[in-house]
């Protein structure tokens, strides 16, 4: 068990736009790169994003796009997010995030537009949020317990709090472990996290921005809103017919180990459902297993290998369940994707063809009609 919460990080390296532009401009599902061409190949479209930025002094336009990307590909592979391999092909995340940028049409855009990969459609927003959450669940939690506390938060009042933050999320942490090993490495990350800031070549100043971008992103995602002023720079919940994003995310998730627990049952969505305020009809076999099998050939038809035809199962669960919960409104679950599945097959067992990964576990599946099929 692993603390969701991401450390290394800089000031606009967690923009969802960002992982847009690597996964749709920068990388390939089939071609391997060095990761110093790709984070060039990040940054020249960052610069164009950056160029006509006033805030940004011309002198320290390069080292921040520069340094943005480098970020930005860091937390991508699979330490954290795990949208790339390191190799730089796409992960099963990776086609996720392509499908729905290709649905939306976004994989088509050119240079110039890249600020539209900025400005999230709802199909994104639940795309990433469903990620985030994953990955920086406890920090999201902890963000949002405080806003709820006070209503809004400042970007002082976060700053002079973050080691707190950090030091609450590692010992709850350690105090779920109930095996002796997690528990000494969760222990050995927390003093090494210390034993760098009382390094030299620590710089206290840094430390705030552990926490900037993860609220750069809960703005992009439509949780949070940023609100400024002479005084500074504040953070309060947005809200969806009356009910907050913020209060909901405390609601739901509670603490670590509810959190922990909600994540196993693979409950992602029905968390974000509860944030957007969508209100969603719960699937039904009779009424929408025509939407699913749908929603499933789209996806398989947009992310199958071109050789073979392999798709893998993870990233076709996440997709049905992302693009049904934003176009249709319709909560669907990972085990109702599985059980249409296993039923798919039982009526005809040509149709559907499983195949394992290196550790002997099913994790793909080809749909024999349409493996051949553009």
């Amino acid at each position: 068990m692993e603390p969701r919460f991401i450390i290394k990080t800089h000031t606009r390296s967690l923009r969802p736009g960002n992982f847009s532009i690597l996964i749709s401009k920068c990388t390939y599902p089939d071609r391997s790169l060095l990761s110093e061409a790709v984070s060039r190949r990040l940054a020249e479209f960052l610069k164009t994003l950056y160029k006509n930025e006033k805030k940004t002094k011309l002198a320290r336009k390069e080292l921040t796009y520069r340094s943005v990307a480098a970020n930005t590909l860091l937390v991508a592979q699979k330490r954290y997010f795990g949208f790339l391999r390191d190799n730089m092909i796409w992960s099963w995340k990776g086609y996720v995030i392509s499908s729905v940028l290709s649905y939306l049409g976004k994989d088509k855009l050119l240079e110039d537009s890249v600020g539209c990969f900025f400005d999230l459609e709802k199909l994104e927003r639940i795309a990433y949020m469903r990620y985030f959450l994953d990955t920086d669940g406890a920090l999201i939690l902890e963000i949002a317990r405080k806003i709820d506390e006070k209503g809004q938060v400042s970007y002082s009042d976060l700053a002079y709090n973050i080691q707190d933050i950090f030091d609450k999320i590692y010992k709850g942490y350690k105090d779920m472990c109930t095996d002796f090993r997690e528990r000494i490495r969760i222990e050995q990350r927390f003093k090494e996290m210390h034993k760098q800031m009382k390094g030299k070549n620590y710089i206290p100043s840094t430390l705030p921005h552990k926490v900037k971008p993860l609220i750069e992103a809960l703005k992009d995602m439509g949780v949070l809103a940023i609100k400024k002023n002479k005084n500074g720079e504040f953070y309060e919940s947005e809200t969806y017919n009356g009910i907050s994003a913020i209060k909901s995310i405390v609601q739901e998730l509670q603490n670590f180990q509810t959190m922990e627990k909600v994540f196993e049952e693979y409950q992602y969505f029905y968390v974000i459902a509860k944030i957007l305020n969508l209100a969603p009809t719960h699937y039904d076999l009779e009424l929408h297993s025509k939407l699913l099998w749908e929603t499933l050939l789209d996806g398989y038809l947009r992310m199958k290998d071109k050789v073979y035809g392999l798709a893998d199962i993870d990233a076709l669960v996440d997709w049905c369940c992302i693009k049904i919960l934003s176009v249709d409104n319709i909560l669907v679950i990972r085990d109702n994707i599985i059980q249409f599945l296993n039923d798919m097959r039982r009526k005809d067992s040509s149709s559907i063809r499983y195949h394992v990964n290196g550790k002997g576990r099913i994790a793909y599946l080809i749909l024999a009609k349409y493996h051949e099929q553009r």
